[in-house]
């Protein structure tokens, strides 16, 4: 094979090599991508998934987040389930939250109900046969309102209604609903919480908040709900509302994720919600109400491993996560240095020139031995054949000889060792010559 074609061979490899590593540092370097169910827009969630996904963007996390659209809550999670999705937004009363586990609380809201004064509705029970205007997405709140119906024992019938003050100040006006029920971030900024107090200047109508005074029991029997209460003056306004704490239940609502979603890319996702959770609420206000999930066992969502890594302070160090490397990395290098003295014998360069001047002075050394007059001029030929069969053993002991130049080598030290016998007798039959005369 000539030698042109040979440093081709090699510029070939170099560059395929090249765009071999390009490609696998940026395929490290790129971040992971992880979709995330939530809806509907007008709602905080989304806007509370949109700060988090610009934050991890201006961060330049290792992870990011893709929003997926939904109608709300039961879409989301049905998007999960099918694998449209990895992660999603959900109440901890979502009905198909089989498999799914717990990053984080987003928040725990109140589950509000009120009834125009002059309806005379002091409790949920006074609800029998009555109609209940629901706000808030599509089927939120079915198994919230079938969970209070059961508990009471009242049945009446159910208005959806958009979170609008608008639609919900002439629903209260025309009397197409005796009483209100929405669940709310009780935060500064909550949109939900902009359109009651829209619905408070819309109706002209003076609404008590309707108590759930069982709510502990509730809670007991429903383990997706809080016991919990409305703060006096919670809502704001003037004058403040409610006048006095009310007894009522609280939902939580949750980041989930498949179980399978890699635990290292959840970890990092969990560490970025709770570091970015300042510079969030700018965007997003209710990102203040964001908690860590619970570990505990009887959870209503079990924890995610990655969370939990995170949650328990396990992360592991830079050493525990590349110690491998520091183990492997010198073997990795004299892999690569062999492959190296390889090549560059492969293109005819030599490293090291040693073995080289004992074939290329040969002729010399030779011509040397056979000038010599004295043993004196034979021992400096010796020693430089002595220094360079050092230099080419230290060659050999680093692997820098292949065999068949180390055996042509050996060679001629073993032919120059026999011409300097030789001229040795010679010199001293003449030495004995002359003695003799």
């Amino acid at each position: 094979m000539s030698k042109a074609v040979r440093w081709l061979v090699v510029a070939s490899c170099c560059c395929l090599a090249t765009a071999f590593a390009v490609a696998g540092w940026l395929h490290f370097k790129k971040p992971t991508v992880l979709t995330v169910a939530v809806g509907p827009a007008e709602f905080d969630d989304a806007a509370l998934m949109a700060a988090l996904s610009h934050r991890l963007v201006a961060a330049a996390s290792p992870v990011r987040i893709s929003i997926v659209p939904t109608s709300g809550p039961l879409e989301a999670a049905d998007r999960i389930a099918k694998g449209e999705a990895q992660l999603a937004v959900l109440r901890a009363d979502a009905a198909s939250a089989n498999g799914l586990q717990a990053i984080a609380i987003l928040h725990t809201d109140p589950v509000v109900i009120v009834a125009p004064d002059k309806q005379k509705i002091d409790s949920f029970g006074d609800l029998k046969g009555k109609a209940l205007g629901v706000i808030g997405p599509p089927g939120a709140n079915d198994a919230l309102v079938a969970t209070l119906r059961r508990h009471y024992g009242v049945s009446g019938s159910t208005v959806p209604l958009r979170p609008t003050p608008a639609e919900i100040a002439n629903a209260v006006r025309n009397k197409a609903v005796d009483a209100l029920l929405f669940v709310v971030p009780t935060t500064r900024g909550a949109k939900v919480g902009d359109a009651w107090a829209g619905v408070r200047r819309a109706s002209a109508r003076k609404l008590s908040f309707v108590p759930l005074d069982e709510s502990a029991g509730l809670a007991a029997a429903n383990p997706a709900y809080e016991a919990g209460e409305i703060a006096a003056g919670q809502f704001g306004g003037s004058p403040a509302l409610p006048d006095e704490s009310v007894s009522t239940i609280l939902v939580g609502t949750y980041l989930v994720a498949n179980r399978d979603v890699d635990a290292s890319a959840i970890t990092a996702l969990t560490r970025e919600i709770f570091d970015q959770k300042q510079a969030m609420s700018a965007e997003a206000p209710i990102a203040n109400l964001m908690k860590a999930a619970s570990t505990d066992k009887d959870a209503v969502f079990s924890v995610h491993p990655g969370a939990k890594i995170y949650y328990g302070g396990e992360e592991k160090t830079f050493v525990e996560q590349y110690g491998d490397w520091l183990w492997y990395g010198p073997m990795i290098f004299g892999a690569v240095g062999s492959g190296l003295l390889f090549v560059m014998r492969f293109l005819g360069i030599r490293s090291d020139p040693d073995d080289g001047r004992i074939l290329s002075a040969t002729r010399e050394v030779i011509a040397t031995i056979d000038a010599a007059t004295t043993p004196d001029d034979l021992r400096v030929a010796r020693a430089r054949i002595g220094a360079a069969v050092e230099a080419l053993a230290d060659q050999a002991t680093r692997g820098e000889v292949d065999g068949e130049r180390a055996a042509v080598a050996a060679m001629v030290v073993s032919y120059l060792d026999h011409l300097i016998d030789e001229r040795r007798a010679a010199l001293n039959g003449t030495a004995t010559s002359s003695t003799s005369t």
